[in-house]
This record gives C-alpha cells, structure tokens and sequence, in this order.
C-alpha cells in the first residue's frame, strides 16, 4: 500500500479501488486474507483475471479461461438469428464481424484447440441456420468453407491456421526486432545460449514452448 501510494502521489493518479481486487493461493489462510482485504480494502478475485482483454494465468490453458469469448460470438449471433439472411449475407457477417472480435485475443495468447472448434462449430451452425429447433444438415465441412473462393471454398479463416500465423510472427518478432517483450524473453531463457540451440524444458512458460516448437 506504501507503494501504491507513492506511485498515486507521484503520478497524480488514483486507485479505483471498485475495480481492483486482490489473487491468493487457495490453500492461503483465512486469517491472511481477511488481512489483505482489511489493509486494502479490496475485493477478492478468484479464478483467472483479464488484461486488455486477454486471460492471464499460469500453466496450461483452460477451457474456463475463455468462456467470455466464447460468450461474445454467441451473443453477437443470437442477436441475428431473428433476421432473415441468405448464405451469402451470413457469409459475409462471420467473415468480416464474427472472425474480428477474436484476433486481438489471439495475437496474445493461443486458447486450447477445443475452444478454437466450439467457436467455429458455433459459426457453422449459424451459418448453415436451424429448423424447428434442430440444426440443419452441414452440407460442407469447415474445412472445406476455409478454402480460398477460387479453390471451391467460400474464403473464410481458419482459427487454428491464424493462430499458428500468430505464432510464427512471434518468433519472427523475437528474432528480428528489439522489443522489451524478446528482452524479458531473452534474459530468462538465453543467458547463455542462442535461442536456435535452444530447446524447451518442462516449467518453463507455454509462449516460450510454442517458440521453439515453431523455430
């Protein structure tokens, strides 16, 4: 609190303390955190937290982690389910809507490959519409949609091929531009070593794993 307050007083900015929240162990002691929340005055967050937008945690990714993007697609969809469209104005609308709200989130971070099929399960399902509460026959696989216009798909992306884009222009950006990002990187892991010999170890951070997988 001693440092929040310097930064306050340095800065000229306040803390809103409505919108901040402490993270502890699970295994922390009750007594401990009624403390925090005492000397704070925060609230307790349990579960993971967003940054911009973008879960942040520890470990493997979870399916949990992403429920709220997962919820935004399905949001936008509900709302244009009432309209009548044909396949070309849905078209349209997931290429150019629906495939957008994920790209920020993606860029940072690579959700599990469940997460990434349920939405594009879900934009199938939109696309090819419902009848009397039953979904109607898929007459094409997503795969085959993914396909360019001049190859007999209908061009729409692929969320596992963007997210593997992404990852290549992470390396691409590690290794080729200065950025305090591929300096924390570099200081962890290539002290003493080029990161080309490099090779991932168990403990060490998923985007570190999915570098040297893409190397």
């Amino acid at each position: 609190m001693q440092t929040l307050n310097a930064y306050k007083e340095t800065s000229g900015q306040l803390v809103n303390k409505e919108k901040s929240h402490f993270l502890i162990h699970s295994s922390t002691f009750t007594s401990t955190r009624d403390r925090i929340k005492r000397v704070t005055g925060y609230k307790q967050k349990e579960g993971v937290t967003t940054y911009l937008g973008c879960p942040l945690f520890a470990g493997r990714p979870r399916i949990i982690y992403f429920f709220d993007l997962i919820n935004k697609v399905l949001h936008r969809i509900t709302g244009w389910q009432v309209k009548i469209l044909s396949y070309g104005g849905k078209a349209l609308l997931f290429k150019y809507v629906l495939q957008s709200l994920p790209i920020h989130l993606l860029s940072a971070v690579t959700p599990p490959v469940t997460v990434l099929k349920q939405i594009q399960g879900i934009i199938a399902d939109f696309f090819w519409g419902w009848r009397n509460e039953k979904k109607k026959y898929h007459w094409s696989s997503w795969k085959n949609l993914s396909f360019p216009v001049e190859e007999g798909g209908i061009g729409v992306r692929n969320l596992i091929d963007i997210c593997r884009a992404f990852q290549y222009k992470q390396w691409w950006v590690f290794r080729s531009k200065q950025s305090l990002w591929g300096d924390f990187l570099k200081a962890k892991y290539c002290q003493r070593s080029n990161p080309i010999s490099k090779k991932w170890d168990t403990g060490e951070s998923l985007t570190w794993k999915h570098l040297m997988h893409n190397k």
